[in-house]
């Protein structure tokens, strides 16, 4: 392989390399750290989101060398996780026989069910599992832990060495590093599902990709490579399996193709683009070989959170519920009533959304975004042709997943958007100002401290972390209500009032005490969100509020519409607040209501009081017609 000169101008400015190892080498000894001393199981709790599946797929690879679903698999889970792996994907496989003839598309394939029925496969991509089965064979379920500490610390050096090339080193040290860490990022270290992983592909495909398009024309000897063909060789192999591990990836090779191709070096963008089907088609192959079916999450697919297909002779593959994904339900996502004004809202969501938005969990992608279009930057052409793939794949997402395009409730902030978010990291222009460059940690920090901080417990409770801070100045998405993080709480969602028209209401916080019969309290001194949903037509919000033993004021915001009441000791009053159209959301409507309590009193200090809660007023809702 030659050297291959970039096409931006390369950067004149000398290489420090030692800032850059210095802090990755930070990062790995903390998290490494972590990885070899904690007692993962315990730690972790339980499982959360997918990760039985890739936990069970891991250790399969790493102890019996397939992936294909025993008992011996599910006893194994036991070892550890004494509630079993919920939230498991299985499905069955089948036997594929391939013909050849003249008609097109010339090779056919033919199915026919599989002649052990009993044999089941796992219902997720093996990509991740099976870079992670050398650590987990080494180092047990702590090697999760091992493998995303060394992704973590391999991105934070990459960050310093593209932003060294057009910065100085103190910067790029500061931007390079908190690109990552003040984000949600570090709280998926303790995670044994791909975002990560995704993140780190796709991320480190485009450094190998696009380094030589500023890096010094002297590099250490250990760098050199990335000047070079190789380079794109390694950056075409990373899509590969970042695409294979989650398929919207694949449309990130048409940069790499298109930027040959405005080169005019056509047979290289050709190269590229038949060189990345290749492997990507080699590794759905893979899964056909395996399943018998190019689609992992394809086919006859369920998934298990209480009863295991032979936890006991009369437990099969029907005691899950089916949960294959074989088509777009189009006539939902392209709704012709909702579609603008949704994906509108979703719009503003992805940017500031309470749970979902860049703003909270991925600021420095944000800030990198504003420095890229900000009119005094100097911006590469390249860089356009990423700023296009971010854009792209962001409204694919939010086009297809309108109802959960962030990733489903039991996450940290839009798991979907890891992936796309290292991206960003390649619209930054040179910096200088190393107040600038504290930006991303301050604003970063004050959403993600708390995850990063403590990610086994807010990875476990991931409604938690919005409680309090200033992630409540931030809107709730109301186009996500069954898919909120606080759905992992089945006792404080769709809790069902009314006697008339009647209405659920899901309580996003801890600043509402669990119903008693159709009331609830309010804690004294605190504001709680609560979410108001129904299919009916009603044009009114009715609450009947009564006090303790002190007086109190109450505040009702509903749609920016304040009510104040004020009541004396033991007093009862009726707040009604009109009531707008509401958000559309699956046949029904809804609305945000803020009820915030002025002091408060607890029980246990009467008289014969065994109450210890802190309690403001008690509200009794009703929806009017």
């Amino acid at each position: 392989m030659t050297a291959t000169p970039a096409a931006s101008q390369a950067s004149p400015r000398p290489l420090d390399v030692t800032p850059g190892l210095v802090v990755a080498a930070l990062v790995l000894a903390i998290y490494g750290g972590l990885a070899f001393s904690v007692d993962f199981p315990r730690a972790a709790i339980g499982f959360k989101s997918d990760e039985a599946t890739y936990y069970m797929m891991a250790h399969s690879l790493a102890h019996d060398g397939d992936l294909s679903y025993s008992r011996q698999d599910l006893a194994r889970v036991w070892h550890e996780f004494s509630a079993g792996p919920t939230g498991l994907f299985l499905k069955k496989g089948r036997e594929v026989q391939v013909a050849l003839n003249g008609q097109f598309p010339f090779v056919h394939l033919r199915y026919r069910p599989d002649t052990d029925p009993a044999r089941l496969y796992y219902g997720k991509s093996y990509m991740y599992p099976l870079v992670a089965a050398p650590f987990v064979w080494l180092w047990g379920t702590n090697g999760f832990v091992v493998l995303q500490a060394l992704l973590l610390a391999a991105l934070v050096f990459a960050g310093y060495l593209f932003i060294a090339a057009r910065s100085p080193a103190n910067v790029a040290l500061l931007v390079g590093a908190g690109y990552f860490l003040a984000t949600v990022a570090p709280g998926y270290v303790v995670w044994m599902t791909p975002e990560l992983f995704n993140l780190a592909a796709v991320t480190l495909a485009y450094f190998c990709w696009l380094y030589k398009e500023v890096a010094p024309t002297a590099l250490p000897r250990g760098l050199r490579w990335l000047r070079t063909d190789w380079s794109d060789v390694a950056a075409v192999v990373l899509l590969a399996m970042a695409s294979f591990s989650k398929p919207p990836n694949a449309a990130l090779i048409g940069p790499m193709v298109l930027l040959a191709w405005s080169r005019r070096r056509w047979s290289r963008g050709l190269l590229v683009g038949v060189a990345f089907t290749a492997l990507l088609a080699f590794l759905f192959l893979g899964n056909l070989a395996i399943t018998g079916d190019l689609n992992f999450q394809g086919g006859e697919r369920r998934t298990y959170y209480v009863g295991f297909p032979y936890m006991d002779p009369t437990m099969g593959f029907d005691v899950g519920a089916g949960r294959a994904t074989n088509e777009v339900l189009t006539d939902v996502v392209f709704d012709p009533g909702v579609f603008w004004a949704r994906l509108g809202w979703n719009v503003v969501y992805f940017f500031i959304g309470r749970h979902s938005g860049m703003l909270p969990y991925f600021f420095p992608g944000l800030f990198a975004l504003a420095v890229f279009l900000w009119p005094r930057s100097q911006r590469l052409g390249w860089q356009w042709l990423v700023c296009a793939a971010v854009v792209g794949e962001t409204l694919l997402q939010l086009v297809w997943l309108p109802y959960t395009y962030y990733g489903g409730p039991g996450v940290l902030g839009s798991r979907y958007y890891m992936s796309v978010y290292g991206l960003q990291l390649f619209l930054l222009p040179g910096l200088s100002s190393v107040g600038l460059a504290l930006m991303p940690w301050f604003v970063g920090c004050l959403f993600t401290a708390k995850i990063t901080l403590n990610p086994f417990y807010y990875s476990f409770h991931p409604h938690e972390h919005a409680k309090a801070g200033p992630l409540r100045w931030l809107p709730i998405e109301l186009t996500l209500i069954n898919d909120l993080p606080i759905n992992t709480r089945v006792d404080r969602v769709r809790q069902l009032f009314g006697q008339g028209p009647r209405f659920q209401i899901y309580f996003l916080d801890d600043n509402a005490y669990p119903r008693d019969g159709d009331s609830f309290w309010v804690r004294g001194r605190s504001r709680t969100d609560l979410l108001f949903k129904t299919p009916e037509p009603v044009g009114q919000l009715k609450l009947t509020v009564e006090n303790g033993p002190f007086p109190t004021d109450v505040r009702v915001t509903v749609d920016g519409r304040l009510v104040e009441a004020a009541l004396g000791r033991n007093e009862s009053s009726v707040v009604q607040v009109p009531l707008g159209p509401g958000r559309p959301y699956q046949g029904t409507r809804v609305w945000v209501v803020t009820i915030a309590s002025g002091s408060g009193h607890v029980p246990l200090f009467d008289v014969g009081g065994e109450d210890h809660r802190y309690l403001g007023v008690k509200v009794t809702p009703q929806l009017l017609p």
